[in-house]
């Protein structure tokens, strides 16, 4: 993150500036990321370790089918420990709190496998939005999980540089619309891909993305979030 803050600009960007200070004064590991009391070294304390591994434990790797052919799959709901996480690694610039979202991934469920072939990707957004956020948050959480799980991670996505409204603020035929053409392939595709995105909610970006992913020849295109809005559908 403190690299990412020699891009800031100030106004926009006052979460992430008002990020950097904290971290001179609470380094990481000093207080935990989701309720903010003292830590033992870790980005969450005990009792937060503990709650997020917990509040997952009945209803982790959940698999929804986005589309015919397109499986999301999501590691917890998009609540408690988990969500606290998201927020801060999207809207506060914590890159520390992607790595531990990402060791949520393993042991993988003996039914979920990802081909050795597969290169981890994730959901690129607009060079405005990210020097206004600081972080592009989407990477780091692809490169995490690519890490854990020995897999290639590059950017095989490209985003139009429009400012499209924030997906957050609309509902299903407003999300559709608003990504509509927003992504093209960055090149030509002929391995498995594995997406990886903070939150699903309507499947729109994963479904935006996919299309551009196959148009590059991809045959296969998975999806793995973090999180679930309460409204998505679990298949298993």
């Amino acid at each position: 993150m403190k690299t990412d803050f020699l891009y800031v600009r100030f106004g926009a960007n006052w979460p992430a500036v008002r990020r950097f200070f904290l971290d001179v004064v609470w380094p990481e590991g000093a207080v935990c990321r989701s309720c903010g009391k003292i830590s033992d070294g870790g980005v969450l304390c005990p009792a937060c370790t503990a709650r997020l591994r917990d509040d997952g434990a009945l209803f982790s790797w959940q698999a929804e089918e986005v589309e015919p052919g397109l499986t999301a799959y999501s590691l917890r709901p998009h609540q408690g420990v988990a969500r606290d996480l998201v927020l801060r690694l999207k809207h506060q610039a914590e890159a520390c709190a992607a790595r531990t979202l990402a060791d949520l991934i393993l042991p993988l469920p003996p039914d979920v496998v990802f081909p050795p072939d597969t290169v981890v990707t994730w959901v690129t957004m607009p060079e405005s939005r990210r020097r206004d956020r600081c972080v592009d948050h989407g990477r780091l959480l692809a490169e995490e999980t690519a890490r854990r799980l020995g897999l290639p991670c590059r950017k095989l996505l490209l985003r139009r540089e429009t400012r499209e409204r924030n997906q957050a603020s609309l509902n299903r035929e407003m999300r559709q619309r608003n990504l509509q053409n927003a992504f093209s392939p960055a090149e030509t595709i002929t391995f498995p891909v594995l997406l990886v995105d903070d939150v699903l909610t309507t499947g729109t970006t994963a479904r935006r993305c996919a299309e551009a992913l196959r148009s590059a020849g991809a045959e296969h295109v998975a999806v793995l979030t973090f999180t679930r809005a309460s409204g998505s559908r679990a298949v298993w």
